[in-house]
């Protein structure tokens, strides 16, 4: 009888139960969840070193005092800012489960510091919205313009509380040991 003669009347069959293991391919690999989270400790690493160097060119050359840069910057800078969080969430993932205090510590800090620069960042951006929008005049591109403050306002509200409870989190964790 067939293995999938087996499995159709319910008669259990070598291997694991979930995926049979193919004789044909080797034994099975061992599991290792502490290199899997050096990985990803890695990866994570990789993931904001690029992100975080894209968002400080972002805001390269300064031109503070500029009410299009201020805008642009800030719109570009709130886009850009999902590669370094998940960077971030990598390595903070990756510390908590090898139990590396002092990079959680870092990490939490990181996303404290990152909490409040976009608060401040949103109140430039909230300085600018009535200039911008007062500067166009063409109702398909005031809607596209009307989008991306939107777009900002919920990433200025949203991003903020999600890096605060993250941090406070962390740190809490990293303090309970």
């Amino acid at each position: 009888m067939s293995k999938r003669e087996d499995r159709s009347e319910g008669q259990p069959t070598r291997g694991n139960v979930l995926m049979p293991h193919d004789e044909g391919r080797g034994p099975p690999l061992a599991a290792s969840p502490d290199f899997g989270w050096y990985l990803l400790g890695w990866i994570g690493l990789a993931f904001t070193i690029v992100g975080g160097g894209d968002l400080l060119l972002v805001w390269y050359p300064f031109r503070f005092g500029s009410p299009e840069w201020e805008f642009g910057t800030v719109t570009q800078a709130l886009d850009g800012l999902p590669v370094t969080t998940l960077g971030l969430a990598m390595l903070l993932g990756a510390a908590v489960a090898r139990g590396q205090r002092w990079l959680v510590r870092t990490i939490a800090t990181v996303f404290l510091v990152l909490a409040v620069i976009i608060v401040l960042a949103a109140i430039l951006y909230a300085t600018n919205v009535p200039m911008a929008l007062q500067a166009i005049e063409d109702p398909g591109i005031k809607t596209g313009l009307k989008k991306a403050i939107a777009k900002s306002a919920i990433q200025s509200a949203v991003y903020p509380l999600a890096f605060l409870w993250i941090g406070v989190k962390a740190w809490r964790h990293s303090s309970a040991v």
